[in-house]
């Protein structure tokens, strides 16, 4: 009878773990790498959700650095703070690609090669991209962010997710591109606001302003 007990209790204990903010966000992120935006919306408490991060490519580029911070993204949760009964913040420190060093590294060798490479024809800008993709050695980049978790009525618990949290999880792709004109500059230097798409808020938001979305 004790042997039966235990066991309810510890599997009471499994089935509560799992459904915690925590796990939450593991599954979140972990649908991301796995380039399942539709499962990952089912832990996204914006329903269009799916449809802000369906990704379009245009070219094999586009389509070549997608797949690579995917394939590169990694990830530790590093922090759980519990704001009130509904709501608890959970921060994730990132590793991923530095994609701004990667912009870097081949507007210079472009550089290079126009100027210094005179008896070769210089490679195009889809070569060195892929040259610089697919190198044994990329630069990477470690940054934290902070999902916002919500215990929705009939839902459970949703991420409140953000651009930054995006932005973060994607090697800060979209700093990036919003800063060509200034790479190699420090963080503070190029800050920027990311734009909002419906839920998915910019960099400036606070976490006390996100937890009185969706009340």
């Amino acid at each position: 009878m004790k042997k039966l007990l235990l066991g309810m209790l510890m599997l009471l204990c499994l089935v509560s773990c799992g459904s915690g903010p925590n796990d939450t966000v593991s599954k979140f992120i972990n649908n991301i790498k796995a380039g399942k935006p539709k499962e990952a919306a089912k832990y996204a408490i914006d329903d269009g959700f799916e449809g802000n991060l369906e990704i379009t490519y245009t070219n094999k580029t586009q389509e070549l650095l997608f797949k690579t911070l995917l394939k590169n993204l990694e990830y530790k949760i590093i922090g759980t703070e519990k704001q009130d009964n509904d709501t608890t913040i959970v921060t994730v420190e990132v590793t991923n690609l530095d994609v701004q060093k990667v912009f870097l590294q081949v507007f210079q060798k472009m550089s290079q090669e126009v100027f210094t490479n005179k008896d070769s024809k210089p490679l195009s800008v889809e070569e060195r991209f892929k040259q610089e993709l697919e190198a044994k050695d990329k630069p990477k980049t470690k940054n934290t962010t902070k999902f916002v978790v919500k215990k929705t009525p009939q839902r459970g618990k949703k991420v409140v997710v953000t651009a930054e949290n995006i932005d973060v999880l994607l090697g800060k792709l979209n700093t990036t591109l919003l800063n060509l004109g200034n790479l190699g500059k420090t963080e503070n230097e190029t800050a920027v606001e990311l734009p909002e798409t419906g839920p998915s808020t910019g960099v400036s938001q606070k976490p006390e302003e996100l937890r009185n979305q969706n009340k």
